[in-house]
């Protein structure tokens, strides 16, 4: 009786056949799927923008209309007779104020760009200041690479003045979250 031998192992042609196979596989997952690995960071970015946003927001808007505003409930408002005028310059009224949010008493206080490091203060064309939280503690380390920029500007609703409030969040990787608010005179 004469002994078969099975086979064992693969033949050259075989091999060179799954290396043919492998590389296709590859080609197509690195022009299809790796791409979208880059884009799965997205999510988290936009939900940490906008908890950022809206907490900048309401931060904002938890400020008095003017330096004049009556700070007790708005019974007494800027501009009305008897009251000092609403006109102020935009901005932080004093160099002290600047870098401190504890002393903000208006929404315009707020104009300017507020950054976490270095990468995210090139996203500012104006001097960057630290963002920080309405306590004027720093939240650096809990936003690293965004910028918040706030713009404040007077608009005119139904003949009622109010100042319009534009938070943006904006990232190097992934764009930006905006959000509008109003503040009105009371």
């Amino acid at each position: 009786m004469i002994a078969k031998y099975a086979q064992k192992g693969f033949t050259l042609i075989e091999s060179i056949v799954a290396i043919v196979v492998f590389a296709i596989a590859m080609v197509t997952l690195s022009s299809f799927l790796f791409p979208e690995i880059a884009q799965s960071g997205k999510p988290h970015y936009e939900v940490r923008a906008s908890a950022l946003a809206q907490s900048f927001m309401t931060e904002v808007l938890a400020r008095g209309y003017a330096d004049n505003s009556d700070t007790n409930g708005g019974l007494l408002r800027c501009g009305e007779s008897g009251q000092p005028a609403c006109t102020e310059p935009f901005g932080p009224d004093s160099s002290d104020e600047i870098n401190n949010p504890k002393l903000y008493n208006d929404v315009d206080d707020y104009i300017g760009c507020w950054t976490t490091n270095a990468a995210s203060e090139s996203l500012c064309s104006d001097d960057p200041k630290a963002l920080r939280d309405i306590l004027g503690d720093s939240i650096v380390s809990a936003y690293p690479n965004f910028a918040v920029f706030v713009e404040v500007e007077y608009e005119s609703i139904d003949g009622t003045e109010m100042k319009k409030v534009t938070v943006e969040v904006l990232n190097n990787t992934y764009g930006s979250v905006s959000m509008i608010g109003y503040r009105g005179n009371y």
